[in-house]
């Protein structure tokens, strides 16, 4: 892999991220103060309602909305399950109005707070600290046994207490004493946490920043460039990341942006509607309990069989959908609609390169299999918000439908507003022309209908100057001399 981190300092975003393979843009991350990343920030908070038929508690960190806290997530139901007692409820751990300390793992969505847990983790570069973890455990990327074992053991000597750790993949390279060093420099972070006296709700510990998690994520064999264009960043990388990787920093100097090179895939990566090289393409639709691609064969134009088509452009899709649920960082219940495949080893074999494209992506992502009707289903884990809460909003003609009316049914809906004001005897409506010629069809039939069912005489003023998704405007109700008064007065200024 050659990986180039390319990371633009803006004036309204803080930090706009872009990690790209030979230009292929692979991730894209925003931070800033208008988005703030909660994960991994620790709170002392108070429990506001408890409801036992959920097993869940509502918890004020501070923010807008409530965060939900599991009975699972609860250092004391988690001592009893170790023993055993696992029957519980939640309301015999926590009370209304209990002071509890916690950690956001997952960010607030829609109309729903972030998820907490009482089980605190610190991570570093080399670990994963947990004061009340119980244990060592080792990254599942580290294969070789002979080293887990060595490292298990070894770790395990610097632990006090009910302390515990996760040996995390960088750990396989660290020595012995820089992970020792590590984990005193992490407890001693949390020690200065739990002692912090601040009044209830407030925040203990920030979560780590943007670039810190990048840094933790970096390694020799992957990174190829980090390019920056502020100064006080390519310090700050100077001066945290690892000695081997320090060189490969590099800042850019004058109007250099380091985001031309691929600005182009970052505006595809918000469109719903996606083209494969082969001609087939994707339709992306996110709700808020799942996400749906559609696999379409679209301009394929290649002589083949039906069932090589659909093999040829599913192959491609299952590429290009991996590569997207990373670039868009979409989460939860993912299912895909491929083209429909005849034989269970072409299923298989798709199956297959979609679980050998996810091995890239650093979030956890669960391969359920294909359903009975014939969708693949995945759960990718969510941390963060998805690129496009971050930079776009519901349309707010549309509301997030994605569609608007005909000119028939703007027409309905005018009769509509019409009606509850009837009772003027002149009215005047400016519209755009293909929706005053819907009134002014057939000898002005339906505007004679119309007139007579309101009792009112109007009057259309044609204009191209209104929106399509805003084809018309009452101007005036009132006497008809008034009326075509400011009829006049209109069509003079123009």
């Amino acid at each position: 892999m050659a990986k180039t981190i390319r990371m633009k300092k803006t004036a309204l975003k803080r930090e706009a991220v872009v990690i790209d393979d030979h230009e292929k843009v692979v991730e894209w991350y925003i931070e800033s103060e208008f988005i703030p990343n909660l994960v991994g920030s620790v709170f002392k908070a108070k429990v506001e309602k408890v409801m036992p038929n959920m097993q869940a508690a509502f918890v004020s960190i501070g923010g807008e909305k409530n965060g939900f806290l599991h009975r699972d997530e609860l250092l004391a139901f988690q001592r009893d399950a170790r023993q055993g007692n696992e029957e519980r409820s939640i309301n015999q751990y926590v009370k209304a109005g209990t002071e509890i300390i916690v950690q956001v793992t997952k960010e607030s969505d829609g109309t729903k707070g972030p998820r907490l847990t009482e089980i605190i983790s610190l991570p570093g570069h080399a670990l994963v600290y947990l004061p009340e973890g119980h244990g060592v455990s080792i990254s599942k990327k580290i294969r070789e046994e002979e080293t887990r074992q060595s490292l298990a053991e070894h770790v395990t000597s610097f632990l006090q207490g009910e302390e515990g750790v996760i040996v995390r993949t960088q750990g396989e390279k660290a020595t012995l004493a820089d992970i020792e060093e590590e984990m005193r420099f992490l407890r001693a972070l949390w020690k200065r946490t739990q002692t912090n006296q601040s009044q209830v709700p407030s925040q203990l510990f920030q979560g780590s920043s943007l670039i810190e998690q990048l840094i933790k994520r970096q390694s020799n064999d992957e990174l190829h460039e980090w390019i920056v264009d502020d100064y006080d960043d390519f310090q700050m990388l100077k001066q945290l990341l690892p000695a081997s990787l320090k060189e490969r920093v590099r800042l850019t100097v004058g109007s250099e942006d380091v985001f031309l090179s691929v600005s182009g895939q970052l505006h595809k990566a918000l469109r719903r509607h996606l083209w494969l090289k082969n001609g087939g393409y994707l339709i992306i639709d996110e709700t808020e309990a799942l996400t749906v691609v559609d696999v379409n064969s679209g301009k394929y134009t290649k002589k083949a069989t039906k069932p090589q088509m659909a093999f040829e452009v599913n192959q491609q899709a299952a590429v290009e959908i991996c590569k997207q649920l990373r670039l868009r960082n979409y989460s939860g219940m993912i299912l895909i609609d491929f083209i429909e495949m005849e034989s269970e080893k072409a299923q298989r074999d798709i199956l297959k390169r979609v679980e050998k494209e996810l091995l890239q992506d650093h979030v956890k992502t669960s391969v359920k299999g294909f359903t009975k009707l014939g969708m693949l289903e995945l759960t990718r884990r969510k941390a963060s918000l998805p690129m496009a809460d971050m930079l776009q909003e519901t349309c707010p003609t549309c509301q997030g439908s994605g569609r608007i009316l005909t000119n028939h049914g703007f027409a309905f809906q005018l009769e509509n507003e019409l009606a509850q004001q009837r009772g003027a005897e002149c009215m005047l409506i400016q519209a755009r022309p293909e929706l005053v010629h819907l009134f002014h069809e057939n000898d002005e039939a339906v505007l004679k209908r119309l007139e007579y069912w309101l009792n009112s005489s109007i009057i259309f003023l044609s204009t191209n100057q209104l929106p399509v998704e805003k084809p018309y405007d009452i101007l005036f109700q009132g006497d008809e001399q008034a009326a075509k008064k400011r009829l006049k007065t209109l069509t003079n200024n123009d």
